[in-house]
């Protein structure tokens, strides 16, 4: 575990920031952390997007983010990407400048539904609109903007690798080059249905009260559901039995009828409910919808892969992909067709599948299988 202790600084939007649906929200703060030294002709930034329910602190240790109450666990202290970035690492902090912020919605200290509402101090809960890929994407630009930075390098695992992409598309003369991984270029069927299950789970808990819950019970039961939901696609299922501890464990307090009497279902029953203390509902249901919805075609209007891509190819991006072999989340036969739209597109790109029995999580958990390929990349 790296020492070093970083803090979470806080970019307030100057103007009302309007939402790709024509909505509006008025007051728009966004939480960031930032590693290394900006070089004098901010040529040496990297632009860093987290995953579904990650949070904006990647590197270092911070124990504290203020006015999010008691979301922030012990396990949010230390960087979820501690293992890439830091000195000598890949991403490093002796060479780059690295960002990351918090999504809009989400609940690390970005503007969420448990925000107060600039009209009457209340949480805006079920008020709050959805918010699309793209609408990040912009927000971030703002972000740089407000930075004095120019142009950047993007990297994006999982759900942050199509915040990425459609900053790229959006913005391709700001873009040096994008890494994605375990990413892609869309929410396949399969997902969009999953995403829907873990969305149904949150709104059929009685707590959730159409999303306005802040002064009573939170819908735990609902959140935790959900997460079992998505952790299924999060590590590989033939491997979760290894994975899962040996000793069946408790119920976790979520059941009546049903008794654990696998390993399997003990371990799931603990990632539900651990998870449902360190997140928000409303915000994991925003979230989530935004990667169900997200197709790049669709973002760009087009149903022509080349066409949405153009201004990439234009600007000969190019892209770093990785593939995990056991991923469920961005399955290989996916990964496999966005590469070669990728390469249909004109956008120069290079391509490695991971061979890991961790599955969608590995990025996180084997940085020595995709140390070297970045380090490469990014010093071209």
């Amino acid at each position: 575990m790296t020492e070093e202790r970083v803090e979470t600084s806080f970019m307030t939007l100057s103007a009302p920031f309007a939402l790709e649906n024509g909505e509006v929200i008025p007051q728009v703060q966004l939480a960031y952390e930032a590693y290394g030294t900006l070089a004098p002709d901010g040529d040496n930034v990297i632009l860093l997007f987290h995953a579904l329910t990650g949070s904006q602190h990647a590197y270092g240790w911070n124990d504290c983010v203020p006015d999010i109450g008691t979301l922030w666990q012990p396990e949010n202290y230390e960087g979820w990407w501690n293992s890439i970035i830091g000195s000598g690492k890949p991403l490093d902090t002796d060479k780059y400048y690295i960002i990351c912020a918090n999504y809009l919605g989400s609940c690390y200290g970005s503007t969420g539904p448990a925000s107060p509402h600039p009209l009457d101090g209340k949480p805006w809960g079920s008020r709050f609109p959805h918010v699309t890929v793209r609408d990040q994407a912009r927000l971030l630009a703002y972000l740089l903007d407000t930075m004095e930075i120019d142009r950047v390098s993007l990297v994006g695992p999982s759900i942050g690798g199509l915040v990425a992409l459609s900053f790229a598309v959006q913005f391709p003369q700001r873009v040096k080059c994008l890494i994605s991984v375990g990413s892609g270029y869309r929410c396949s069927i399969e997902q969009r249905l999953s995403v829907f299950e873990q969305i149904l789970a949150i709104e059929l808990d009685p707590d959730f009260n159409g999303g306005d819950y802040y002064d009573g019970p939170a819908p735990l039961r609902g959140l935790a559901f959900a997460r079992i939901i998505g952790h299924k696609a999060f590590v590989y299922q033939e491997g979760l039995e290894a994975r899962a501890r040996r000793e069946v464990g408790s119920d976790c307090g979520m059941l009546s009828w049903l008794k654990p009497t696998r390993s399997t279902q003990s371990y799931m029953l603990h990632q539900g409910t651990k998870f449902a203390l360190r997140f928000d509902a409303n915000s994991y249901i925003r979230i989530a919808d935004m990667w169900g919805e997200f197709d790049i075609c669709e973002q760009m209007g087009t149903d022509d892969f080349t066409k949405a891509l153009a201004p990439c190819a234009r600007e000969e991006i190019p892209f770093l992909v990785f593939s995990i072999d056991t991923d469920y989340c961005f399955r290989p036969d996916e990964q496999k067709e966005f590469v070669r739209l990728l390469k249909e597109a004109g956008v120069p790109t290079e391509f490695h599948t991971i061979h890991s029995d961790k599955g969608h999580d590995s990025f996180l958990l084997e940085p020595e299988l995709y140390a070297e390929p970045i380090r490469r990349f990014l010093q071209v």
